[in-house]
Formats: structure tokens, sequence, C-alpha cells
């Protein structure tokens, strides 16, 4: 039997937290509960220690770690002394960031400005039939142009010039 180790509240609150954020980046939150639990243990842990922190079903915990190694976001580690295997998180947390950046928001930016694009280049008169803003269209489009560039600039880590991005405010009324 898996040793018992008597883990605060507190950890549970985070790993609730931090499974929230991961929501919100398209994760699933059992995927930013694990990571928790497997980033701040100091000894690797295995999916029996995980389930009986996380009190889910092995199915779960196997999904989930599947999908973390395929990410990246952990590794294994050596095998326990009952012989499972057991997990890390990724030591190298900026690689972590950056291939999801890469694999997602990279790619869905790209659709993004092709769509802008394509939407950009349709005729005048299309664009006033269909009762469109035609100066919002090219400030949409500069807006994604930039936010490519900005993503760009974070994923080869250099400064990020934001200075660009103020000709997205419009004129105010007077």
């Amino acid at each position: 039997m898996i040793g018992h180790v008597n883990l605060p509240p507190e950890l549970d609150n985070l790993a609730n937290e931090i499974g929230d954020i991961i929501c919100y980046w398209g994760f699933k939150k059992i995927h930013g509960r694990l990571w928790t639990h497997i980033y701040l243990s100091e000894d690797p842990l295995d999916a029996g220690q995980l389930m009986q922190r996380l009190k889910v079903s092995k199915a779960l915990i196997s999904l989930s770690l599947n999908d973390l190694l395929r990410q990246e976001v952990i590794i294994e580690a050596a095998k326990s002394t009952r012989g499972t295997q057991t997990y890390i998180a990724n030591p190298n947390v900026l690689d972590v960031i950056q291939n999801v950046l890469r694999r997602r928001e990279q790619k869905m930016l790209a659709r993004t400005e092709a769509s802008a694009k394509q939407l950009r280049a349709m005729s005048p008169s299309t664009l006033h039939e269909a009762q469109l803003h035609s100066t919002r269209i090219t400030s949409l489009t500069t807006m994604i142009d930039q936010a490519v560039l900005a993503l760009g600039g974070l994923l080869d880590l250099k400064p990020v010039d934001f200075q660009n991005w103020t000709c997205l405010n419009e004129e105010k009324a007077q």
C-alpha cells in the first residue's frame, strides 16, 4: 500500500486554483491539479499516489498523465521501489510555456490572421452591402498582426514593442 502523506488543505486549494487557470488556457482542470501536485512534490509521484491525493479514478489519472506527457509538461522519472512509473514536472518551465504557445496559440493566430486578411480583401461594395465597417476591419487586421508579432517576440524571448499598439485606439469623439 502506498504510504499516506498528510497533505494540507491549502495544497488542494492551490491545485484547484491552478486547475481553473489551466481551464482558461483550454486544458482540463485535472491537468492543472495533477501538475501542481507533481511540481510541488519533493519526490517523484506515481499514478497510485496521485489517485490517492486527488481522489480521482485510475482511468482519469492515466488519461491525464498521458496528456501531460504528450505536452511535455511532465516527464517520466525512475521506477518506484514497487516498480511503478513515477513522474516529475518538466524542470524547463519556460520551454513548456513556449511549446504550448507554439502548438496552440501560434496556430490559432495564424488561422485568425488568414481569415481576417480574406475579409479585408473583399470588395468595398461587398463590405458595404454586408454593413461592415471597413476601417475597423483594417484595425482588426492590424491588431491580429500585432498579436502575431508579440507572440513571436515572446517565443523568441525578444523584447516586445507595444508602442505600435497605440494605433489601435480610435480617436475620441470631439
